[in-house]
Protein backbone atom coordinates (compact mmCIF):
# COMPACT_ATOMS: atom_id res chain seq x y z
CA UNK A 1 0.00 0.00 0.00
CA UNK A 2 2.93 2.38 0.64
CA UNK A 3 3.88 1.80 -3.01
CA UNK A 4 0.88 2.68 -4.13
CA UNK A 5 0.55 6.01 -2.38
CA UNK A 6 4.22 6.88 -3.22
CA UNK A 7 3.30 6.00 -6.72
CA UNK A 8 0.23 8.38 -7.19
CA UNK A 9 2.40 10.77 -5.43
CA UNK A 10 5.08 10.98 -8.16
CA UNK A 11 2.62 10.95 -11.01
CA UNK A 12 0.79 13.49 -9.10
CA UNK A 13 3.76 15.46 -9.10
CA UNK A 14 4.66 15.00 -12.82
CA UNK A 15 1.20 16.19 -14.16
CA UNK A 16 1.84 19.11 -11.94
CA UNK A 17 4.98 20.00 -13.44
CA UNK A 18 3.27 19.43 -17.00
CA UNK A 19 0.95 21.88 -16.31
CA UNK A 20 2.63 24.55 -15.00
CA UNK A 21 4.70 24.04 -18.28
CA UNK A 22 2.06 24.44 -20.53
CA UNK A 23 0.43 27.02 -19.01
CA UNK A 24 3.97 29.07 -19.38
CA UNK A 25 5.02 28.03 -22.83
CA UNK A 26 2.02 30.37 -24.57
CA UNK A 27 3.43 33.34 -22.56
CA UNK A 28 7.14 31.93 -23.29
CA UNK A 29 6.22 32.15 -26.95
CA UNK A 30 4.38 35.37 -26.85
CA UNK A 31 8.02 36.72 -25.36
CA UNK A 32 10.15 36.08 -27.97
CA UNK A 33 7.61 37.05 -30.86
CA UNK A 34 7.57 40.67 -29.03
CA UNK A 35 11.20 41.41 -28.36
CA UNK A 36 12.15 43.41 -31.52
CA UNK A 37 11.74 47.24 -30.45
CA UNK A 38 9.66 48.94 -32.66
CA UNK A 39 9.62 52.63 -33.03
CA UNK A 40 7.22 54.81 -31.47
CA UNK A 41 7.31 57.90 -33.90
CA UNK A 42 4.29 58.07 -36.16
CA UNK A 43 4.00 61.97 -36.86
CA UNK A 44 3.68 63.09 -40.31
CA UNK A 45 7.12 65.05 -42.03
CA UNK A 46 5.72 66.73 -45.06
CA UNK A 47 2.72 68.04 -46.11
CA UNK A 48 1.07 71.47 -46.56
CA UNK A 49 0.52 73.60 -43.08
CA UNK A 50 3.70 72.47 -41.32
CA UNK A 51 5.47 74.75 -40.11
CA UNK A 52 9.63 74.83 -39.62
CA UNK A 53 8.97 75.20 -35.81
CA UNK A 54 6.60 72.57 -35.62
CA UNK A 55 9.09 70.13 -38.32
CA UNK A 56 11.71 70.78 -36.16
CA UNK A 57 10.27 69.77 -32.93
CA UNK A 58 8.87 66.08 -34.69
CA UNK A 59 13.05 65.89 -36.49
CA UNK A 60 14.38 66.15 -32.94
CA UNK A 61 12.08 63.44 -31.31
CA UNK A 62 12.65 61.24 -34.43
CA UNK A 63 15.96 61.64 -33.98
CA UNK A 64 16.13 60.91 -30.14
CA UNK A 65 14.06 57.88 -30.75
CA UNK A 66 16.06 56.33 -33.60
CA UNK A 67 19.57 57.46 -31.99
CA UNK A 68 18.02 54.80 -28.97
CA UNK A 69 17.19 51.72 -31.39
CA UNK A 70 19.39 49.13 -31.27
CA UNK A 71 20.29 47.54 -35.22
CA UNK A 72 20.16 44.14 -33.66
CA UNK A 73 16.46 44.43 -31.71
CA UNK A 74 14.68 47.13 -33.71
CA UNK A 75 12.15 45.44 -35.82
CA UNK A 76 12.94 47.33 -39.40
CA UNK A 77 8.95 47.20 -40.16
CA UNK A 78 8.37 50.04 -38.38
CA UNK A 79 10.70 52.33 -39.50
CA UNK A 80 8.81 51.93 -42.88
CA UNK A 81 6.61 55.33 -43.16
CA UNK A 82 9.30 57.40 -41.84
CA UNK A 83 12.37 56.23 -43.89
CA UNK A 84 10.37 57.23 -46.96
CA UNK A 85 9.39 60.25 -45.49
CA UNK A 86 12.73 61.50 -44.61
CA UNK A 87 13.69 61.74 -48.18
CA UNK A 88 11.10 63.52 -49.59
CA UNK A 89 12.40 66.39 -51.36
CA UNK A 90 10.63 69.29 -49.01
CA UNK A 91 13.20 67.99 -46.11
CA UNK A 92 16.29 67.54 -48.75
CA UNK A 93 15.37 70.88 -50.35
CA UNK A 94 14.11 72.88 -46.97
CA UNK A 95 15.75 76.27 -46.51
CA UNK A 96 16.15 76.36 -42.58
CA UNK A 97 19.41 74.27 -41.77
CA UNK A 98 18.13 73.02 -38.84
CA UNK A 99 15.50 70.85 -40.72
CA UNK A 100 18.52 69.90 -42.80
CA UNK A 101 20.76 69.11 -40.03
CA UNK A 102 18.57 67.00 -38.31
CA UNK A 103 17.19 64.67 -41.35
CA UNK A 104 20.41 64.13 -42.39
CA UNK A 105 20.99 62.36 -38.68
CA UNK A 106 17.20 61.02 -38.78
CA UNK A 107 19.00 59.27 -42.30
CA UNK A 108 22.28 58.36 -41.02
CA UNK A 109 20.21 56.44 -38.06
CA UNK A 110 18.46 54.74 -40.91
CA UNK A 111 21.66 53.45 -42.61
CA UNK A 112 23.24 52.60 -39.13
CA UNK A 113 19.70 50.48 -38.12
CA UNK A 114 19.91 49.18 -41.83
CA UNK A 115 23.06 47.46 -42.13
CA UNK A 116 24.91 46.36 -44.18
CA UNK A 117 21.86 47.13 -46.46
CA UNK A 118 20.11 49.96 -47.27
CA UNK A 119 16.03 50.36 -47.72
CA UNK A 120 16.45 52.69 -50.56
CA UNK A 121 17.15 52.69 -54.07
CA UNK A 122 20.69 53.44 -56.11
CA UNK A 123 18.94 56.99 -56.90
CA UNK A 124 17.79 57.63 -53.64
CA UNK A 125 21.25 56.60 -51.72
CA UNK A 126 23.35 58.78 -54.70
CA UNK A 127 20.92 61.90 -52.87
CA UNK A 128 20.94 60.92 -49.42
CA UNK A 129 25.09 61.13 -49.46
CA UNK A 130 25.53 64.08 -51.60
CA UNK A 131 22.85 65.61 -49.03
CA UNK A 132 24.84 64.34 -46.09
CA UNK A 133 28.32 66.44 -47.30
CA UNK A 134 26.37 69.43 -48.49
CA UNK A 135 25.33 69.44 -45.30
CA UNK A 136 28.58 69.43 -43.60
CA UNK A 137 30.50 71.49 -46.47
CA UNK A 138 27.85 74.07 -45.68
CA UNK A 139 27.39 74.21 -41.81
CA UNK A 140 30.57 71.97 -39.85
CA UNK A 141 32.53 75.03 -39.27
CA UNK A 142 33.19 74.82 -35.36
CA UNK A 143 31.56 73.96 -31.87
CA UNK A 144 30.56 77.56 -31.81
CA UNK A 145 28.17 77.22 -34.76
CA UNK A 146 24.49 76.24 -34.94
CA UNK A 147 23.85 72.72 -35.18
CA UNK A 148 27.21 71.48 -34.46
CA UNK A 149 26.22 68.57 -32.46
CA UNK A 150 23.95 67.42 -35.51
CA UNK A 151 26.69 67.70 -37.54
CA UNK A 152 29.69 65.65 -35.22
CA UNK A 153 26.81 63.10 -35.19
CA UNK A 154 26.51 62.61 -38.86
CA UNK A 155 30.37 62.45 -39.58
CA UNK A 156 30.74 60.33 -36.53
CA UNK A 157 27.96 57.49 -37.73
CA UNK A 158 29.43 57.82 -41.53
CA UNK A 159 32.91 56.74 -39.87
CA UNK A 160 31.95 54.31 -37.80
CA UNK A 161 28.99 52.72 -39.30
CA UNK A 162 30.52 52.65 -42.48
CA UNK A 163 27.66 53.40 -44.35
CA UNK A 164 29.76 55.45 -46.76
CA UNK A 165 30.74 52.15 -48.15
CA UNK A 166 27.45 52.04 -50.17
CA UNK A 167 28.65 55.00 -52.46
CA UNK A 168 31.11 52.84 -54.36
CA UNK A 169 28.16 50.14 -55.34
CA UNK A 170 26.47 53.21 -57.01
CA UNK A 171 26.39 54.02 -60.93
CA UNK A 172 28.78 56.58 -61.33
CA UNK A 173 30.69 56.47 -58.57
CA UNK A 174 33.73 57.88 -59.12
CA UNK A 175 31.67 61.52 -59.62
CA UNK A 176 30.15 60.83 -55.67
CA UNK A 177 33.91 59.91 -54.48
CA UNK A 178 35.60 63.02 -56.28
CA UNK A 179 33.18 65.18 -54.47
CA UNK A 180 33.38 63.52 -51.19
CA UNK A 181 36.95 63.88 -51.15
CA UNK A 182 36.89 67.35 -52.33
CA UNK A 183 34.71 68.30 -49.86
CA UNK A 184 36.62 66.53 -46.83
CA UNK A 185 39.76 68.25 -47.50
CA UNK A 186 38.30 71.29 -47.90
CA UNK A 187 36.38 70.78 -44.05
CA UNK A 188 39.47 69.44 -42.17
CA UNK A 189 41.00 73.00 -43.06
CA UNK A 190 38.91 74.19 -40.68
CA UNK A 191 40.99 73.21 -37.49
CA UNK A 192 39.01 70.43 -36.25
CA UNK A 193 39.58 68.50 -32.80
CA UNK A 194 42.12 65.27 -34.06
CA UNK A 195 39.07 62.95 -33.08
CA UNK A 196 37.13 65.03 -36.23
CA UNK A 197 39.80 64.36 -38.43
CA UNK A 198 39.98 60.72 -37.79
CA UNK A 199 36.85 60.34 -38.74
CA UNK A 200 37.45 62.11 -41.81
CA UNK A 201 40.06 60.07 -42.58
CA UNK A 202 38.15 56.74 -41.28
CA UNK A 203 35.61 57.70 -44.20
CA UNK A 204 38.35 58.11 -47.03
CA UNK A 205 39.82 55.12 -46.00
CA UNK A 206 36.93 52.99 -46.14
CA UNK A 207 36.42 54.74 -49.91
CA UNK A 208 39.64 53.48 -50.78
CA UNK A 209 39.62 50.26 -49.33
CA UNK A 210 36.29 49.14 -50.86
CA UNK A 211 36.74 51.12 -54.45
CA UNK A 212 38.31 48.58 -56.83
CA UNK A 213 40.21 52.00 -58.31
CA UNK A 214 40.85 55.14 -56.79
CA UNK A 215 39.33 57.92 -59.29
CA UNK A 216 41.98 60.15 -60.72
CA UNK A 217 40.15 62.71 -60.08
CA UNK A 218 40.23 61.89 -56.21
CA UNK A 219 43.76 60.79 -56.24
CA UNK A 220 44.22 64.51 -57.94
CA UNK A 221 42.59 65.93 -54.41
CA UNK A 222 45.23 64.50 -52.52
CA UNK A 223 48.04 64.63 -54.38
CA UNK A 224 47.23 68.41 -54.26
CA UNK A 225 48.01 68.49 -50.62
CA UNK A 226 51.40 68.01 -51.07
CA UNK A 227 51.95 71.49 -53.26
CA UNK A 228 49.59 73.19 -51.81
CA UNK A 229 51.93 75.96 -50.18
CA UNK A 230 49.75 76.08 -47.10
CA UNK A 231 49.75 72.54 -46.60
CA UNK A 232 51.91 72.20 -43.98
CA UNK A 233 49.93 75.00 -42.30
CA UNK A 234 46.79 72.99 -41.71
CA UNK A 235 45.64 69.39 -41.10
CA UNK A 236 44.73 68.64 -44.81
CA UNK A 237 47.58 67.55 -45.64
CA UNK A 238 47.87 65.12 -42.28
CA UNK A 239 44.77 63.78 -43.85
CA UNK A 240 46.53 63.37 -46.89
CA UNK A 241 48.94 60.52 -45.29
Amino acid sequence: MDENIERTKANNAVNTTLSVTRAMAPSTRKGGQNSKTRLKFHEKLAGKGLTTDALLTRLKTLHTQLATLDQETVDTSSLNTTRSELINVSLLLHKDRGVKAYTACCLADILRLYAPEAPYTEHELRNIFQFFFRQLSAGFNGPDEPYYTEYFHLIESLSTVKSVVLVCDLPSSDELIHEIFKDLFTIVKRNFTKKIELFMADILVELIDESNSLPADALEVIMSQFVDSNAVCNASLHLAF
